[in-house]
């Protein structure tokens, strides 16, 4: 499965198609695409809260929510070839800016329900600015 960048406009595949697909998910504010209400997740709606431990525990339950969510329409989750297995935060600002890395299982064909071939996945999330941001390591 091919898509576009979408800074470049180049053809992407594989893991970088993913990390742009996690991107979009978690940075696209839930029930804010009028034909698609249950898309996206909580994210967006937290970046602009006081820091407190109560917030981090919301960001760490918010990415997985909204890449593993199902869609009961599509009855398959909203990035199919990835599954969180572990999340950390590893870098905290005092202006807000979060980095959370993300361990998972990366599956080549899970969006054509194929999980027979799994790969180890690192990434990372990117809070800065009010802007939520995908990319892998």
């Amino acid at each position: 499965m091919a898509t576009l960048d979408r800074t470049t406009g180049k053809l992407i595949d594989g893991l970088d198609d993913v990390w742009q697909s996690i991107g979009v998910i978690i940075g696209t504010a839930l029930e804010s695409l009028v034909m698609a209400r249950d898309f996206g997740g909580r994210l967006p709606r937290l970046v602009d809260r006081a820091v407190s431990q109560v917030t981090l525990i919301e960001f760490y339950a918010a990415v997985p929510e909204a890449i593993n969510r199902k869609n009961p329409e599509a009855l398959m989750a909203e990035e199919p070839r990835f599954r969180i297995v572990q999340m950390g935060l590893s870098d905290m600002t005092d202006e807000g800016h979060a980095t959370f890395d993300i361990e998972g299982i990366y599956y080549p064909r899970g969006h054509l329900g194929d999980y027979s071939e799994a790969r180890d996945a690192q990434g990372r999330v990117v809070i800065a600015n009010n802007v939520v941001l995908g990319s892998y390591i």
